[in-house]
């Protein structure tokens, strides 16, 4: 089991023989003449193995034990020593050893005690990283997700402080969740370096490490760190496309990052990308099956209700038109006797009284027709029968489905153009709509102000179809609008939104060649504007 070894003694040929006999193992072994030169050898790299005697000048091999616990806590420590007296070993023991080890060396001795510390550190690792696995992959509340990621890779590198930034719709990046950052500006500088390596990206796609042992070609014109600071930049890919960028920070000069940590940040990067993208394709499926669902359910309503709500819609609209005409008829042939009315004012209060009650019932029924059809087309999600439709009919089928939302919250208020086609299904497009309504219904919901309206218009301008859906609420505060279409981001809580919605309508509208826009401000309202290839004039 090879390993990084680090070699402390201040007798030159023991330091001599250690490094061939155990480069001759497949180890990559580097000497260290006493403690203060193995501290700035570990302030350097990283290593799997320190082997250390015991009395040094200066700096003691136990003093160099406690050190390398300090600061490199994964890192085994074996002592070696030819005074091996017991108060020595159980100090050593205490203060982290892996093993003692007695002078002269027994090789068979030394080489299966190394193989043993390298097999724990190895192991130890390995179960960091199934920890961090679970931790991210048994997350059930998906806007927890950013959480989870930081204080996952804050655990794992021993880092003092870690952001996550995901990218936002105009390609920057804005801060997921950050936990140890001093200040403001600290944030502000760990978001300003992820910037600068995400436009170099396409010249270098590495991670950056940057600090007393960092320097990168990329961040050569950039501010200088602070001296205490050492900052580890890496990028969360899958493929071209950026997911995010995760910045690790240290702030002790005694153990900077260092670019030997880089197979760890590694890991690490590879399971952030893997969390974020199972989030994202769960955040998808669990729509998907959502509608899948409504399928099954609309299908079953459509048996069950829809043959009789159609044989209750035919009759009342059969009584509808017989009372229409009993009482027209009853007049003319009262009129052609000049009889005088077979019923007073009361009677005819009451027979128009049924003729509403009729009228209102048929409604009723014809609005029960319209809620299934409304539901088994928000259902049909296959792109591969996508068409042109009428665009008003989506937004219509979205507003009669959240009426019951909409209506309790606001007064809703619908001016669309006629004859607007796009390309698509309509249950997609409903459902983007749906969204948008219940978002604007949700923020009126509590909202005091003196208005409260949700607009919905469409028009067509130029080439382009475009929807805007407006709310009067409290708008959205300005440090939040940039971030309201990325995945998990949501400002209602964890009990009402997971920060889905609005992300998986921009990829809706996005793959049907459209795109979303907002503009908020806070106290006057939210407008959401969607604009969709509209059909070409003479086309059809």
């Amino acid at each position: 089991m090879r390993g990084q070894i680090l070699i402390v003694d201040d007798e030159r040929d023991i330091r001599r023989l250690l490094q061939e006999m155990l480069s001759l193992e497949g180890h990559e072994v580097t000497e260290a003449a006493n403690g203060a030169e193995a501290l700035e050898r570990l302030r350097g790299a990283s290593f799997d193995l320190v082997v250390t005697d015991v009395r040094m000048p200066n700096l003691s091999g136990l003093e160099l034990l406690r050190r390398v616990r300090e600061a490199s806590p994964s890192t085994e420590v074996i002592v070696a020593t030819a005074y091996a007296e017991l108060e020595t070993a159980i100090e050593c023991m205490r203060a982290g050893a892996f093993d003692l080890l007695r002078k002269p060396f027994n090789l068979q001795e030394l080489f299966s005690c190394v193989s043993r510390a390298l097999e724990r550190r190895r192991f130890n690792v390995s179960t960091d990283l199934v920890r961090l696995s679970q931790a991210l992959f048994e997350k059930n509340a998906l806007e927890q997700l950013p959480r989870a990621i930081v204080e996952s890779v804050r655990s794992f590198m021993a880092a003092d402080a870690v952001l996550l930034a995901l990218p936002d719709t105009d390609a920057r990046l804005q801060v997921a969740h950050a936990h140890g950052l001093d200040s403001e500006a600290e944030s502000a500088l760990c978001v300003e370096l992820g910037e600068r390596l995400m436009r170099l990206l396409s010249k270098d796609p590495s991670p950056a490490v940057l600090g007393p042992l960092g320097g990168d070609w990329r961040f050569k014109d950039s501010q200088e760190l602070p001296p205490e600071l050492s900052v580890l930049l890496l990028p969360l890919a899958a493929g071209e496309r950026l997911l995010g960028m995760l910045v690790v920070l240290r702030r002790s000069e005694t153990r900077p990052l260092n670019r030997g940590e880089l197979d760890r940040a590694s890991l690490l990067a590879s399971h952030a990308v893997l969390a974020l993208e199972n989030g994202r394709m769960a955040g998808q499926l669990s729509a998907s099956e959502r509608m899948a669902s409504m399928g099954l359910v609309a299908a079953g309503i459509s048996h069950e209700i829809n043959n009789p709500a159609s044989f209750v819609l035919s009759n009342l609209q059969y009584i509808q038109k017989g009372l229409s005409l009993l009482g027209r008829s009853l007049s003319q042939e009262q009129g052609a006797r000049g009889e005088a009315p077979a019923w007073g004012p009361r009677e005819q209060e009451e027979f128009e009284s049924i003729q509403q009650a009729v009228s209102e019932s048929y409604e009723g029924a014809r609005r029960i027709c319209e809620i299934v059809r409304d539901m088994r087309a928000l259902s049909r999600m296959d792109d591969a029968t996508a068409g042109w439709f009428e665009l008003n009919e989506a937004i219509r089928s979205a507003l009669r489905i959240t009426r019951a939302e909409t209506t309790p919250a606001a007064t809703v208020i619908v001016n669309l153009a006629e004859g607007l086609q796009v390309k698509g299904t309509p249950g997609r497009i409903s459902q983007v709509f749906s969204n948008l309504l219940i978002n604007a219904a949700q923020a009126l919901s509590e909202w005091k102000g003196t208005r409260r309206e949700i607009r919905v218009s469409s028009r067509r301008i130029f080439d382009k179809a475009v929807v805007e859906v407006a709310d009067t609420g409290p708008g959205i505060a300005p440090e939040h609008l940039s971030r309201v279409f990325q995945p998990f981001f949501t400002t209602k809580g964890m009990t009402t939104g997971t920060g889905l919605g609005l992300s998986i309508s921009r990829d809706i509208v996005r793959r049907l060649g459209g795109d979303i826009e907002v503009q908020s401000e806070l106290g006057v309202g939210t407008l959401f504007t969607v604009s969709l290839p509209a059909r070409p004039f003479g086309e059809g």
